[in-house]
């Protein structure tokens, strides 16, 4: 990371957000700095607090959220000269005003400043609309009175939540000290049915770090105030590139989208239990330890979960890089060149397949084939469906430029 910003020649061109924060809060600024690390030549993020201590319906706590002070803080975030400026706090949620007091307080934070301006709560309701999201389960750390009128809210804005789970918490200091395993319960306990996704209706409740992991438990997205906030701002200031391991919202693409089909497909047509992509994609800040798209059969575990291994060590990725050719492994555990013992003991992989994408002589990705249980022979139509989804894979990725479409890549 430090390399890339050296490379940038001042921290100039750095796009920079700036958010306003309830006083208290404790988990949001080191949550956003983890998230945004991957980011760190691109964007940098700035602060700026409003007193808030407590989280009630007396009127003492809803008069902390006043837009005369909000526009006190954005005035501060403004001399920093800061391209967007968000109130990261979900306000506007549970203290019964309604978005119609965010979308106001847009309005005069930009009339003040001449800076673009959104707010979280604004930020979720864009995110429900944009999966087409209509039920939802709520999961929050407040008591009972902000916790329905966040319900209601929402309710006013078209979005049903059709079941909840609440902490009870309203010291705000308390909040962002929950500990984990208490929060992976109350995402359970939030959860449905009906409910089309689950979302985190808090900007200090610790939820983000939890998010792949409960995502695939839960099998269904998971909207964490947080990250929805960021998502926003990186919006606003134009940077589109996807972040690994802060849910599918923040790792959201349309080069992996496509990838994901295109992994879907490649599954289908092998009978494969799990088909992943690994990229070295620096103009993306994306790196080959980390799975960004994946298919997986049901009741498979995700690699995307798991960044442990050092991908460029292992034996089969070199052999990739020695012949840029497609390796065909019937028996993994007695194979001429040995996957990661990890693969096989934890993940159960008996039998894969792997084609490397190879872009100005560099294997620049690669495509994972993994079938589970049992050694098998991979047929020819299964290595050329292979082959196809490689090349179809690279023109994605030529078609997104995220590499030089220009240059000769073959696989």
């Amino acid at each position: 990371m430090k390399k890339r910003l050296l490379a940038r020649g001042s921290l100039a061109p750095l796009k920079k957000i700036g958010f306003i924060t309830p006083s208290s809060n404790a988990a949001l600024e080191p949550l956003t700095y983890m998230m945004v690390d991957s980011l760190s030549d691109l964007v940098s993020v700035h602060f700026s607090r409003l007193p808030v201590r407590t989280l009630t319906l007396d009127e003492r706590d809803v008069g902390q959220f006043q837009i005369d002070k909000m526009l006190e803080a954005a005035a501060e975030l403004k001399d920093a000269e800061v391209d967007a400026i968000l109130w990261n706090g979900t306000s506007g949620g549970w203290t019964g005003r309604g978005m119609d007091t965010d979308r106001e307080l847009c309005r005069r934070i930009t009339e003040a400043t001449g800076v673009p301006a959104s707010t979280s709560s604004l930020a979720q309701a864009e995110v429900f609309a944009l999966y087409g999201i209509s039920r939802y389960g709520l999961a929050v750390p407040y008591v009972e009175g902000p916790t329905r009128k966040m319900l209601q809210t929402y309710a006013d804005e078209g979005y049903e939540g059709v079941s909840h789970a609440a902490m009870g918490e309203y010291v705000n200091t308390k909040v962002g000290a929950t500990p984990f395993e208490q929060i992976r319960a109350l995402l359970r306990a939030a959860d449905s049915p009906q409910a089309q996704c689950l979302m985190v209706g808090c900007t200090n409740w610790p939820a983000a770090p939890l998010l792949d992991e409960m995502e695939a438990k839960l099998g269904k997205p998971i909207f964490d105030s947080i990250a929805v906030t960021l998502w926003k701002a990186l919006q606003m200031v134009g940077v589109d590139h996807p972040i690994h391991g802060w849910g599918a919202l923040l790792r959201r693409h349309p080069a992996i989208a496509a990838l994901d089909g295109l992994l879907a497909d490649l599954r289908e047509a092998t009978t494969a239990h799990r088909t992943t992509i690994r990229m070295d994609i620096p103009c993306m800040n994306i790196d080959a330890d980390d799975v960004y798209a994946e298919s997986v059969a049901p009741g498979v575990p995700p690699l995307k979960l798991d960044s442990s291994l050092n991908q460029r060590s292992l034996g089969t990725v070199q052999w990739l890089e020695r012949h840029q050719d497609v390796l065909v492994q019937d028996d993994c555990v007695n194979a001429e060149i040995p996957p990661p013992q990890a693969l096989m003991n934890v993940y159960g992989v008996k039998a894969q397949m792997l084609a490397p994408l190879v872009w100005r002589k560099q294997v620049v990705a690669w495509i994972s084939v993994h079938h589970i249980g049992a050694a098998r022979k991979w047929a020819s139509e299964e290595i050329q469906a292979l082959r196809k989804t490689a090349l179809a894979a690279r023109q994605v990725l030529e078609g997104a430029g995220w590499v030089d479409a220009s240059a000769s890549m073959e696989s």
